[in-house]
């Protein structure tokens, strides 16, 4: 069956205002802000089934079918036309090994047809036993945990092209999110307003920053074994503490060991939204999330597994504490100055060291009946704002992959290739694998 007929059934479309974190994202819609998710496979795949399976996602979620369009008042909606285009597909030879990362890049660059959409396409790198699948998302509709549904849902419908894939009706305002009486209690917008006031007030006042003469933007990238892997699993359950918490504390460890004194021994940690509110199910797209930012207790005195433990219970408070409600219904209440904010942050140096986002054990399987996944490639983003050190982790088929990404003009890659060799030293060091596996552990 054709795969605009599965267009023609979308029940749900989407005509709503972008709440303020999106508008943040999509700035002024002219800098590509995109997100590139690979999956390498080893089998036998048709296109025919693949544009079928683009065509049945994006049946399902309302925004794959919408481009952004502003109003009189320079705002952006959110907008689908009557008969939303086809998710691009583009397909090439794959050359090499390497192939997707270089493509993946040049994605990155280019930038979506922001008014009709849609916001989403992908690229197949095919020969017939291997081929990747780059997909390719702008940041205003898909986060991490987005992009990792629709890789997921576009892989069952390949392997089963008869699979159904209900569609969802998206919220359509913040009163779809936030439970009325936070929206209207008095001592949050009594807040919202005094924030959005001194916010106004900085940047009124602030002098023009220096803008950032951007260099080469680059990606660090390697994985541990599944030893390794399985050895630091443990030994955080043993010590009772967070993966996470105990990354945190090493690659902030590693940045005071190679930067000194020019560290601010802070780590921003993105979190998924989904777990706060319950009008967004696991699966539904969103392009936002809350966060929260750490920092490690840097006594010398203090064991690693000590200042993780320290680590990993201030977070635990503060997503105990975390008030999305309230954060969400804040921040509509700067829309007024998304557009300054968005050029103010672009050139802000910052407090802190990296942002850190760890997407866990990935929800994708390994085995389908008519091929493999053999890889999942970390998510590539090529920002130019503020602060561009980053580094995601995901687990997939036991192995834990890091990417660290970063411009030239803001950390040099030497010194990125040192922070990523001090952090697996210390933790090789900690969960006592031996030096001599530097190799075998990472690469």
């Amino acid at each position: 069956m054709p795969a605009f007929y599965w267009i023609k059934k979308i029940l749900f479309i989407m005509n709503r205002k972008l709440l303020f974190l999106e508008r943040f994202i999509y700035g002024d819609g002219t800098i590509p802000k995109n997100v590139t998710f690979t999956v390498k496979m080893r089998g036998t795949i048709t296109m025919e089934n693949l544009r079928l399976a683009l065509a049945k996602v994006q049946a399902r979620h309302p925004a794959l079918t919408a481009g952004v369009v502003e109003d009189d008042q320079g705002t952006p909606w959110f907008v689908s036309p009557a008969q939303p285009p086809l998710i691009p597909l583009r397909i090439a030879e794959r050359l090499s090994e390497d192939h997707w990362l270089q493509e993946s890049e040049i994605e990155c660059s280019i930038p979506f047809d922001m008014r009709n959409g849609p916001l989403v396409r992908m690229v197949c790198l095919y020969s017939p036993a291997v081929a990747d699948l780059i997909l390719v998302c702008h940041h205003c509709i898909c986060d991490g945990a987005s992009i990792v549904t629709l890789s997921r849902e576009i892989l069952q419908v390949l392997d089963h092209p008869e699979t159904t894939l209900v569609p969802y009706n998206s919220f359509n305002s913040i009163q779809d999110l936030v439970p009325p009486q936070v929206l209207q209690d008095k001592g949050i917008r009594f807040k919202a307003r005094l924030v959005s006031f001194l916010l106004r007030m900085i940047l009124r006042f602030t002098a023009a920053r220096r803008e950032i003469p951007w260099g080469h933007s680059y990606t660090v990238r390697w994985r541990l074994s599944k030893e390794a892997t399985s050895a630091l699993t443990q030994r955080c359950k043993e010590e009772e503490v967070t993966v996470h918490a105990t990354l945190c504390v090493a690659f902030l460890s590693a940045f005071r060991q190679i930067k000194g004194n020019k560290t601010g021994n802070k780590v921003f940690c993105p979190v998924n939204i989904r777990r706060y509110i319950s009008a967004i199910q696991e699966d539904m797209l969103l392009g936002f999330a809350t966060s929260t930012t750490l920092s490690m207790d840097a006594n010398p005195e203090l064991s690693f597994f000590e200042k993780v433990k320290k680590l990993n219970t201030d977070l635990a408070k503060k997503l105990a504490g975390m008030n999305v409600y309230a954060k969400l219904t804040t921040c509509e209440y700067q829309h007024a100055l998304a557009k300054k904010l968005e050029q103010y942050f672009s050139n802000a140096r910052g407090k802190h060291d990296l942002t850190f986002s760890n997407m866990g054990r990935l929800d994708i399987p390994k085995h389908f009946d008519s091929f493999e996944v053999e890889a999942v490639h970390n998510p590539i983003l090529i920002f130019k704002s503020a602060n561009p050190n980053g580094i995601l982790a995901s687990t997939f088929d036991g192995q834990l992959s890091f990417s660290l990404f970063s411009n030239d003009s803001y950390l040099d890659q030497q010194e990125a290739a040192a922070i990523r060799d001090s952090a697996m030293e210390l933790l090789f060091e900690t969960i006592e694998i031996k030096q001599h596996a530097e190799k075998t552990h990472y690469r």
